[in-house]
């Protein structure tokens, strides 16, 4: 299933998009036909109903990054507007730690791939185990085709934004598009223990599973 995070609790022109491409995708739409969109705190922390059948993937569509945490002074990743430890609150009472356990997390987000063993850790902490997450390191967007792709460049966030959306999300008219799992970050908890994936490990798996053919490598 796919899980989409955002503010308010319409569905985004730009979330409505990205989940259309995902669906068109065949790599990937069995695993987005059932999407759930939550928009506040007690939403993203009710219980999925029905659960997600076993070893049925999760991905989490949400707006990410790094901001200063007045809790501790110091920049730390948040998201979907949540601390890693809030959202860690938020997805184990949304999936329970028995449901995130035994499949595949797939964060489309930005950024925040720096901190994925950090998030891994709360989770395990949690009663996460036997789970594989990855997460883009810098901006990320989707392709027309339906593949996420990080892009690398010096521009704010809303210019990079208008950038794409010029060029309709074509990744071979975006400059500064990196290929197919470039610039992703990606670890494993089992038994407890959080292990790094290296980065051609994280690369092969977002490739099989979002550009299989290799249409934008």
């Amino acid at each position: 299933m796919i899980w989409i995070i955002e503010s308010e609790s319409k569905l985004s022109r730009v979330f409505a998009a990205d989940l259309k491409r995902l669906r068109d995708n065949e790599a990937v739409a069995t695993h987005v036909l059932r999407s759930e969109q939550n928009s506040t705190i007690a939403e993203m922390q009710t219980p999925l109903v029905p659960a997600l059948d076993p070893g049925e993937p999760v991905l989490v569509l949400a707006h990410s990054g790094y901001h200063l945490d007045d809790r501790h002074h110091q920049e730390a990743p948040w998201i979907g507007g949540r601390w890693l430890d809030e959202f860690v609150q938020d997805v184990t009472l949304k999936f329970t730690p028995a449901g995130l356990s035994g499949r595949t997390l797939w964060f489309l987000v930005c950024h925040t791939g720096h901190d994925v063993t950090a998030l891994a850790g709360l989770l395990a902490a949690a009663g996460v185990d036997n789970v594989t997450i990855y997460m883009p390191t810098d901006f990320m967007y989707i392709s027309k085709t339906g593949i996420p792709h990080v892009l690398l460049s010096e521009a704010d966030v809303d210019a990079v934004n208008r950038d794409v959306a010029r060029c309709d999300s074509d990744y071979w008219s975006i400059q500064g598009s990196q290929s197919t799992g470039s610039y992703w970050a990606g670890c494993s908890i089992s038994g407890q223990v959080v292990t790094r994936l290296s980065a051609t490990a994280v690369e092969e798996a977002v490739r099989e599973q979002f550009d299989p053919d290799e249409t934008e490598v």
